[in-house]
């Protein structure tokens, strides 16, 4: 498979490593038939959440932007050649700077992968960014709560983070056949994909509940609060939270529950491990959630330690 044009600064590698070095450490040991298009999509995405979230863009120009991405993600050009200019004074993080100044190198970078994978890419990518325009225009002076009802949550974190793991499963299958997976759990494997991806992103919005409140924002359904007492205006109290904080953290380990279906019929060793890793980690960030309780996420920053990372690890080769 033909690798695509490194951006300027940094080569590939380097890229990745600069702005998610806990994925690059588990895509790295991608089969080379994978890894060009899983890496592409990454940055795509990665690309978008670094527009999305930018200190002191106005929100005329973040959704600019991401419509820029839009253009891209339908297969043309936009002017992303740009974007570095622009955004780069923004950014505090290096990495991040680096990204949107190769921005520019997006379609080339699309370009060069076969077309069945860079269709993916392109399919993911339109997804993702419609979530993160969702994300931008939901959240409104003196509106909490973004998400009306658990249906939105659910749409939400299929659009982040759900269409991800249907992503992983199609670039999976269209590289690599049987080698991947099963071709009769196609169906099956696209939708524990799904659920995969869906509960990574719940662990996100349960971890970060209290950093999000002290923005003005939640993500729980507005809906849930209400039941619970909330009158709708005023920043909600850890009791009220508690019945729909108990609630999806219950949805997240459903879901993480049904995606052992799909590490456990993935084939290849090296998938396996880069699948499963990010799954314990999750499975291990929900046990911390739960044992901490509402009060103590609102106020710490609940996360692994090193030491479960590591054995995380061990435990995804071994698996």
């Amino acid at each position: 498979m033909a690798s695509f044009p490194q951006p300027a600064s940094l080569d590939r590698d380097e890229l990745l490593k600069s702005v998610s070095r806990s994925f690059y450490l588990s895509m790295r040991f991608l089969p080379p038939t994978m890894r060009d298009s899983i890496a592409v999509g990454y940055l795509a995405a990665r690309l978008s959440d670094t527009v999305a979230d930018a200190p002191g863009l106005k929100q005329t120009r973040r959704l600019y932007w991401l419509g820029e991405l839009e253009k891209v993600a339908s297969g043309a050009r936009g002017s992303l050649g740009e974007m570095g200019e622009e955004l780069s004074p923004c950014l505090e993080h290096a990495g991040e700077r680096a990204l949107v100044e190769a921005a520019g190198q997006l379609p080339e970078w699309l370009a060069a992968l076969p077309s069945a994978l860079r269709a993916s890419v392109h399919q993911v990518l339109a997804t993702i960014l419609q979530g993160q325009r969702w994300d931008l225009e939901a959240f409104h002076p003196g509106l909490w709560a973004a998400c009306e009802g658990g249906d939105d949550l659910l749409r939400y974190t299929y659009q982040v983070a759900g269409c991800v793991g249907e992503f992983w499963t199609e670039v999976g299958y269209t590289s690599m056949g049987s080698r991947f997976a099963p071709l009769e759990e196609q169906s099956a494997m696209r939708q524990h994909g799904r659920c995969l991806g869906q509960a990574l992103q719940l662990i996100n919005v349960l971890r970060d509940l209290g950093a999000d409140l002290e923005l003005g924002r939640c993500y729980l359904p507005a809906e849930e609060l209400r039941a619970a007492g909330w009158d709708g205006t005023s920043r909600p109290t850890a009791e009220l939270l508690k019945p729909a904080f108990t609630h999806w953290l219950g949805v997240c380990r459903d879901f993480l529950e049904v995606s052992r279906d799909y590490t456990q019929k993935l084939t290849d060793p090296r998938v396996i491990f880069c699948t499963r890793l990010p799954q314990i980690l999750a499975e291990e960030t929900a046990a911390l959630l739960a044992d901490a309780g509402i009060e103590r996420v609102l106020h710490e920053k609940i996360k692994v330690s090193r030491g479960t990372v590591a054995g995380a690890a061990a435990r995804a080769i071994f698996f």
